[in-house]
């Protein structure tokens, strides 16, 4: 290790003092780059929430005290504020949510996937997989999972005819959203 260590200090004396400059100049470029781009990563976070603030809540609250849900602006502009859904449930939820659907006859949303890996010259094994799983002692890896496009069309349909769901176990969301379009 200290031979590596020596030959390692034996180069760097080797290197002309312009491209150690040179080197470090660059590398300080590369680091305040990346410290420019953490910046403008927040501020772009900041300007996504203060859009998503005017578009989800703002306009619409406006649109709803005159008692409007679409304008067309002098400038040709169409403004539209509709109801929006999102769904996403949370890690910590995924046993309770998919205890909720299947109790409440909605089971057919969590998608069931069990696998299991067989070592080579295995085939017959992985034919026989279904029915003598347990006896084998194999040990399979399961996934249950719903999609999320299901879980928001399930959280609209429900929503829009007046069922009560779990918004939070599901992680629903209910809301506005304004759509601007240019014409």
């Amino acid at each position: 290790m200290n031979e590596l260590i020596n030959q390692m200090a034996k180069d760097a004396e080797t290197i002309p003092e312009d491209n150690m400059g040179k080197i470090g100049a660059v590398a300080t470029d590369i680091a305040e780059t990346d410290d420019e781009i953490s910046k403008i990563k927040i501020r772009l976070k900041k300007k996504e929430d203060y859009r998503r603030l005017l578009s989800e809540e703002v306009l619409p609250s406006l649109f709803s005290e005159v008692g409007l849900s679409e304008l067309k602006l002098a400038d040709g502009r169409k403004i539209k504020v509709s109801e929006t859904y999102r769904a996403s449930i949370k890690i910590e939820n995924r046993k309770a949510a998919y205890a909720w659907l299947r109790h409440n006859g909605f089971g057919d949303l969590v998608k069931n996937q069990v696998t299991c890996s067989f070592g080579r010259n295995e085939d017959e094994k992985a034919s026989r997989l279904i029915s003598d799983l347990s006896e084998k002692g194999l040990e399979p890896a399961q996934r249950e999972w719903v999609e999320p496009s299901t879980l928001r069309a399930f959280v609209r349909e429900q929503y829009e005819s007046g069922r009560d769901l779990p918004m939070d176990l599901l992680g629903a969301y209910v809301g506005h959203k304004t759509t601007i379009k240019s014409e």
